[in-house]
């Protein structure tokens, strides 16, 4: 358990390959779980850096690293429930594509605002295909994209409380055989007000609504 109050990331996070992170916290071991006191109240000031963990769940926080990304995974399974990743230099969320296995990540009731660059950025390369589940996220006012899927990775979004707006370029770009799924009907305001185009896809990228399942809208 986290207490209130802010919790300053001093260290770096180096990677195999020498990338090094700064102000990033490392998570070594899998099977961690991390709570704090709730959004705004237990405030992570630096990143996070998962590489090849697994069973690491993150509950009731607010991220801002003002030197890169909020979080940053590399072949990592992950749970986020109810955290903020506000303000942070780069994207709120970012998954990479250099580890040997893909990543998958579940995100519920998390917000991901004011970020320099996309909310949610997935780059899949080397024929991986990540896998990230968004239930009742928002996504608003980052300098670029809400929702950035770049290569094979895949993005299912679910919960009529979902919102994508007012980012400087796209809410949702697909490229490069990106594939967004929307379990949503199609009347659902899901992306609106965005800079560039609510919804853009391109070099095999796609964004789909997808009405097979009864959501809560």
């Amino acid at each position: 358990l986290l207490a209130k109050g802010n919790h300053e990331v001093t260290s770096s996070w180096t990677l195999s390959h020498g990338r090094v992170y700064q102000t990033t916290l490392g998570i070594t071991c899998s099977n961690i779980t991390i709570i704090g006191q709730g959004i705004g109240e237990t405030r992570i000031l630096g990143g996070i850096g998962i590489h090849n963990k697994q069973n690491i769940t993150l509950k009731q926080l607010t991220v801002t690293n003002t030197n890169g990304d909020g979080i940053v995974m590399y072949g990592a399974v992950v749970e986020l429930v109810d955290i903020a990743f506000v303000h942070c230099r780069y994207s709120g969320i970012r998954v990479s594509p250099t580890a040997p296995t893909p990543s998958q990540v579940t995100a519920t009731r998390c917000e991901m605002s004011n970020n320099g660059a996309s909310g949610l950025t997935i780059n899949s390369g080397n024929n991986i295909s990540h896998n990230v589940c968004l239930k009742n996220c928002i996504s608003h006012h980052n300098g670029t994209n809400g929702i950035f899927a770049n290569g094979k990775g895949v993005v299912n979004i679910h919960g009529g409380s979902t919102a994508i707006h007012s980012n400087r370029s796209c809410g949702i770009f697909a490229s490069i055989s990106g594939k967004v799924l929307i379990h949503l009907p199609s009347h659902h305001n899901t992306t609106y007000n965005n800079g560039r185009e609510d919804r853009h896809a391109s070099i095999g990228g796609t964004i789909t609504n997808v009405e097979d399942e009864q959501e809560d809208i």
